[in-house]
């Protein structure tokens, strides 16, 4: 792909030269389509006809509405919201046996169509946290605790529970940041805060035991919040977990699958409230989306800064 889309070979690394005809209808055509140009888009460009920017604005227009750019979201979208590993990850099948081959495609093609959706219909990117309908189908639904739907075929739903809507309780996100048989405060809270805000979060220090290496005793009967909390009481881990954890917990009303519940695996209930930097608290999955979503220059830098890497190869 990169020998279609690099600028001319005699240029040095760090001279900036513009783009040939041919090589702005490469790039778009890779960036769209993930494939060579097609005849119009190859006409056009022997014409030098792309330089005009309502020719390019209704051609980038004709390639999106094109069904071949779901490359974009294969390529791209599926990679940024951790999509991309989902069809093999491994899920406890006495705990979650609804996690079938299936359904996972469902959680795949729900995230798809909704990516695709705001791109064709030009929506605000502010619609990946915001946005109040989903796609399912008669697999996907009872995830979404949805009624009524039938048959295979995904079909648009719009949500009428606050609780759900936009990337951050999306049932395929929610799968792909748990474990084989738990969710994961931790992994939820890093995807919010790398992939939704662009924020980089430190790996953790050597040596520091898991959740699952806890004493027996010390956890008996405490739900996973409370087992969260008293990992974050090692100083080492405090400084990232402060940030970390409320964002996790704030999603903890949903499980492994993304379902919907209200104890969690202790049977204990489930507190989904927290508090951020600058005394920002939440109490709810809804309330701590609405928090995400103010932070809209963060995600509008965030989600460029990606599509223009992708772009650029």
């Amino acid at each position: 792909q990169f020998q279609f889309i690099t600028p001319d070979r005699d240029a040095g690394p760090e001279d900036v030269v513009p783009l040939g005809d041919h090589q702005l209808a490469s790039r778009l055509s890779y960036l769209l389509w993930s494939t060579t140009p097609d005849a119009e888009l190859s006409g056009l460009a022997d014409q030098g006809a792309l330089r005009d920017p309502k020719v390019l604005d209704a051609q980038v227009r004709r390639l999106i509405a094109d069904p071949r750019s779901r490359a974009l979201f294969d390529g791209c979208g599926a990679q940024w919201l951790g999509l991309d590993k989902l069809a093999g990850k491994a899920f406890d099948a006495a705990r979650f046996p609804q996690m079938t081959p299936a359904l996972r495609t469902s959680m795949v093609d729900d995230a798809r169509l909704f990516f695709e959706s705001i791109l064709r219909e030009n929506r605000s990117l502010a619609t990946f946290i915001e946005g109040d309908y989903a796609f399912v189908n008669e697999t996907l639904a009872p995830i979404y605790g949805l009624e009524g739907v039938k048959g295979p075929e995904m079909r648009r739903v719009s949500l009428t529970d606050a609780q759900r809507g936009g990337v951050l309780s999306m049932p395929g996100i929610l799968a792909a940041t748990s474990f084989p048989t738990r969710t994961s405060p931790v992994n939820r809270g890093v995807w919010v805060l790398e992939q939704i805000l662009g924020e980089h979060v430190p790996p953790p220090p050597a040596n520091v035991p898991t959740l699952e290496d806890q004493d027996r005793k010390k956890i008996e009967g405490l739900t996973l919040r409370q087992r969260t909390e008293l990992h974050r009481t090692n100083p080492t881990c405090a400084s990232c977990h402060t940030v970390l954890d409320p964002i996790g917990c704030g999603r903890e009303n949903f499980d492994a699958s993304g379902r919907w519940r209200d104890r969690d695996e202790s049977g204990g209930a489930i507190d989904a409230s927290g508090e951020l930097p600058g005394n920002v608290r939440f109490g709810s999955p809804k309330e701590l989306k609405r928090i995400v979503a103010g932070r809209r220059d963060d995600v509008a830098r965030n989600l460029t800064s990606r599509l223009l890497a992708y772009a650029l190869g």
